[in-house]
C-alpha cells in the first residue's frame, strides 16, 4: 500500500543529509541544525533552522548565528522549548515547534499558536487517540519516522565524559543490559538513540487528522531509500517500534 499526498518533512543531522533531503519534493520542509547552514546552503525557504537545545552557555553565540543566518536569506527556526522562543524572535525568525516542547494537548497547543507559532509538533509520548482529539489554530505534526532520543546530554559517554563541541560524531555505541546498541549522535549536546527505529509507515491512516509527518534522520546513510519506505508503506531495515502512540506513557 503507498502513502499517496502525505505531507512530510524531513530532520536531518548531517551535511549529505541535508544535501539529499533538499533533493527531494516530497518534503515540504527540512529541520537542519544552524552549523550546517550557510550563505551558499540552496533552497533556504524550505530549511527551518534547529538551534542547540541547551543554551546555558552558548545564548549570545546561538543569537549571533540567527541573526547572522537571518541576514543570510533564512526565515524560520525551530523552538526546542520556551527558552527558545524570545531568543528566535529577538533575531527576527518565524516560529515552529518542535516535539520538546511537550505539547500534549489542545490548551497548549493553542497557546503557541497564540504566541505566533507557524506550527507544532506535538509531544511522542501522546497516543494514536489522544491526538485524534486534539485541535489546534495551526498545523500540527508527529514524529513518524526515525530513531528517538532516550537522553540528551552535554557529555559524550564515549569520550569518557569529554564534551563533544567539535561537531563531529563519534560513531560508536553503548550496550544496554540486553546487549541492544544505542547509538550516539553527538554535536554540541550528546543523544542517546533508541536502537529500534519508529515508523508509522504501515499506520499511516490511523493519523488522518495530523497535518504533516516528520521523518526524522540520524544515523541513515539513504534519505531517498528511507523515504521510498516510507511512501511505499513499508517497515525499515532493523528492529522497529512504533513507540508510544499506541501504549501510551507507563
Amino acid at each position: 500500500m503507498e502513502n499517496f499526498n502525505l505531507n512530510l518533512r524531513a530532520e536531518v543531522s548531517g551535511e549529505h543529509q541535508l544535501a539529499q533531503a533538499l533533493r527531494q519534493a516530497e518534503f515540504s520542509f527540512v529541520y537542519a541544525p544552524l552549523e550546517l547552514l550557510a550563505a551558499n546552503t540552496p533552497n533556504k525557504d524550505k530549511i527551518i533552522a534547529v538551534p542547540n537545545v541547551f543554551l546555558a552557555d552558548c545564548e549570545e553565540e546561538t543569537l549571533r548565528k540567527l541573526e547572522a543566518l537571518k541576514a543570510m536569506g533564512f526565515e524560520r527556526a525551530l523552538a526546542h522549548t520556551s527558552g527558545h522562543i524570545p531568543l528566535l524572535q529577538k533575531a527576527g525568525m518565524k516560529l515552529h515547534g518542535g516535539m520538546r516542547l511537550n505539547i500534549t494537548n489542545s490548551l497548549s497547543a493553542d497557546f503557541f499558536a497564540d504566541i505566533g507559532f507557524e506550527d507544532i509538533i506535538l509531544s511522542c509520548e501522546l497516543t494514536a487517540k489522544r491526538i485524534r482529539a486534539l485541535s489546534c489554530k495551526v498545523p500540527f505534526g508527529i514524529v513518524s519516522y526515525g530513531r528517538l532520543p532516550l537522553m540528551i546530554t552535554r557529555r559524550c559517554p564515549i569520550k569518557d565524559g569529554r564534551p563533544c563541541n567539535d561537531g563531529s560524531h563519534c560513531g560508536g555505541y553503548l550496550k544496554d543490559r540486553r546487549g541492544e546498541k544505542i547509538l550516539t549522535l553527538c554535536s554540541n549536546t550528546v543523544e542517546l538513540l533508541n536502537p529500534d527505529i519508529l515508523t508509522l509507515s504501515n499506520r499511516i491512516s490511523d493519523f488522518d487528522t495530523v497535518d504533516f509527518f516528520v521523518m526524522r534522520f540520524t544515523c541513515e546513510k539513504n534519505v531517498k531509500e528511507e523515504l521510498d519506505r516510507f511512501k511505499h508503506g513499508e517497515k525499515p531495515k532493523g528492529k522497529v517500534t512504533s513507540g508510544l502512540y499506541y501504549r501510551g506513557v507507563e
